[in-house]
């Protein structure tokens, strides 16, 4: 049985041992990636972070559907919400070339995830951030068409300048949120490796560009312009009102994850800083072991409605997905 952690501030029922079967409980995962048959500029660039033993079966574990559902259901994972694998089309500069990829592929996980397996596979758009209409227009379109559950955007967008990346701060995006809200769509900003002009000082420890480091200093920044810039306070409903603290941006409109980190000591700090229902389960498949993850959060030491929410509730309210654990 897992041991009892209690934070000063906190409810107590928040952190209690569990007497919940938690093996025979369904998850939900919303990070986890595919691929699909058409070309992108510079993923290779982000596989070459890598090591060898990491990356073989890498490939054919992004595309294998029939080897994805039997890892799913080995594992009692209910259901997944598919994304590409990053950079996806924020590795283009051409627009043109990003509306059609961004097309093709959506319809790809459509009509390869969502269709045949409308209960298991959920999808999130990719969109063509070279230009803020153009990806408020495809966000619209697949919600509408093939009812996608919100868009994921890796990172900031590539543009001619290397030293110089588009982010969703800036106001032509305004169009997006503006779709975002009304269609009350979250939209999801994954990490990519940073812009080299960003990483100078490490420019000789490539593997700190990636991966916790990297990524994670990449997204923060992200987000940061985000509050700072007003975006939540010119389209509150996609969270919260009010210009405020940049604590209470974190708590109102961010929403977060486990992907990736298994760390019992991390998940409790965040449940310290935001709200319950701003914390999802996921797993960041097939970069990591979907079984191992598992594993881990069952250890979780908080309440099991707690752990429920964090494990299915809290994604099937904000997605809105058409499915019922309890």
């Amino acid at each position: 049985m897992a041991s009892t952690i209690t934070l000063e501030g906190r409810p107590p029922t928040l952190f209690k041992p569990t007497n919940l079967n938690r093996k025979q409980t369904k998850l939900i995962t919303l990070e986890e990636h595919a691929v699909t048959p058409f070309p992108i500029p510079g993923p290779s660039s982000t596989f070459s972070l890598f090591n060898a033993s990491f990356l073989s079966g890498l490939q054919d574990r992004l595309g294998n559907l029939a080897l994805r559902l039997q890892i799913m259901d080995a594992n009692n994972i209910g259901a997944q919400i598919i994304s590409l694998n990053q950079p996806t089309a924020q590795a283009f500069t051409n627009l043109q070339d990003s509306i059609q990829f961004c097309q093709q592929a959506n319809r790809y996980i459509f009509e390869t995830y969502c269709t045949p397996h409308p209960d298991r596979f959920f999808g999130f758009a990719t969109l063509p951030t070279q230009d803020g209409h153009a990806a408020a227009v495809e966000l619209e379109r697949c919600v509408t068409e093939y009812g996608f559950v919100g868009a994921m955007v890796n990172g900031f967008t590539a543009t001619d300048d290397p030293d110089q990346g588009l982010y969703l701060d800036d106001p032509q995006f305004d169009a997006l949120w503006e779709v975002a809200q009304r269609m009350q769509k979250p939209i999801f900003i994954h990490p990519r490796v940073p812009l080299e002009s960003n990483m100078r000082v490490l420019k000789d420890m490539p593997a700190l560009h990636g991966a916790p480091y990297g990524f994670a200093r990449e997204t923060v920044e992200h987000v940061l312009r985000l509050m700072y810039s007003g975006v939540f306070d010119r389209f509150p409903s996609l969270k919260g009102p009010k210009k405020k603290l940049f604590q209470q941006y974190f708590q109102d409109n961010i929403v977060c994850n486990t992907s990736g980190m298994p760390r019992t000591s991390a998940l409790i700090n965040l449940l310290a800083e935001t709200k319950v229902e701003n914390v999802m389960f996921s797993v960041d498949y097939p970069y990591e072991s979907i079984a191992e993850m598992r594993e881990w959060f069952e250890t979780v030491p908080v309440a099991d409605e707690t752990w429920k929410d964090i494990g299915y509730r809290n994604a099937i309210a904000l997605f809105k997905l058409p499915l019922d654990y309890d």
